[in-house]
């Protein structure tokens, strides 16, 4: 995640998702932003045109408005939307940085304890919470980007998914899809993976969001929690939403 983004089509659509699901549930949500130092060598972030967007509108109202105050008077930071009220009262928010400017100069051991510390806080902050949703800038780890990388920053690693499963929180992950193959490939190997990390989960599925770009919210359900998760996935499925959240 960056501030650069708060308000975009993207940011609709997990943040609907995680209203409903919340609502439907009554369970406590723990918001976990990887925020990522913005970056300036592209125009991502503009998507903001679902904003005159009426039929959108219809399907969150109070949400679209929310983020249309937060667009038009320029505060596009994560903590507007703590601030803005859109998500329940019990709400946490992790807003440590996971990478600042000086990230990039640090040496290898440096970036590996950093890490390590703001994994230590966000599990913390995450305790007494059944939901928690991790927001990367990117998504889930590529073999490409190691840990230590000034940019492991912008993926979450999935020994760190299994660490807040262990803590016994149900997972929402969120995932940005790329253009090296088709999104029914993607979600294929993505389904395999969830799958085999996760096999004691008997709930693993995703919803696909096509607003300006292609992306995954996978939901990854305890035990405990699996029947109020179907149910919310349901009503999901049977409103406006559908439309925008496609479950798969």
């Amino acid at each position: 995640m960056q501030n650069r983004y708060v308000g975009d089509v993207g940011d609709f659509a997990k943040l609907t998702l995680l209203r409903t699901l919340t609502r439907e549930t009554n369970f406590r949500l723990a918001v976990i932003w990887y925020l990522f130092a913005d970056e300036t060598h592209n125009g991502d972030g503009r998507h903001v045109s679902y904003l005159r967007d009426l039929r959108l509108a219809e399907a969150d109202p109070d949400l679209h408005s929310a983020l249309s105050r937060i667009v038009s008077n320029g505060k596009r930071e994560v903590r507007s939307i703590a601030r803005a009220r859109v998500l329940p009262s019990t709400t946490s928010f992790f807003t440590l940085p996971i990478s600042d400017p000086k990230t990039a100069r640090m040496t290898r051991i440096e970036r590996e304890t950093l890490r390590a510390t703001w994994l230590r806080k966000a599990l913390a902050s995450a305790l007494d919470h059944e939901l928690v949703f991790l927001d990367p800038d990117n998504g889930l780890e590529t073999a490409s980007v190691l840990r230590h990388s000034p940019k492991s920053g912008k993926y979450v690693f999935w020994n760190e998914l299994e660490q807040f499963w262990t803590q016994g929180h149900s997972l929402i992950v969120y995932h940005h899809l790329n253009r090296t193959m088709t999104v029914a490939r993607q979600t294929e190997i993505l389904r395999a993976k969830f799958s085999e990390r996760f096999s004691a989960s008997p709930l693993r599925m995703h919803f696909l969001a096509r607003r300006g770009s292609c992306r995954h919210f996978w939901v990854i359900g305890q035990e405990q929690h699996a029947g109020a998760l179907e149910r919310a996935i349901t009503a999901i499925d049977q409103s406006p939403l559908r439309e925008y959240l496609i479950a798969g």
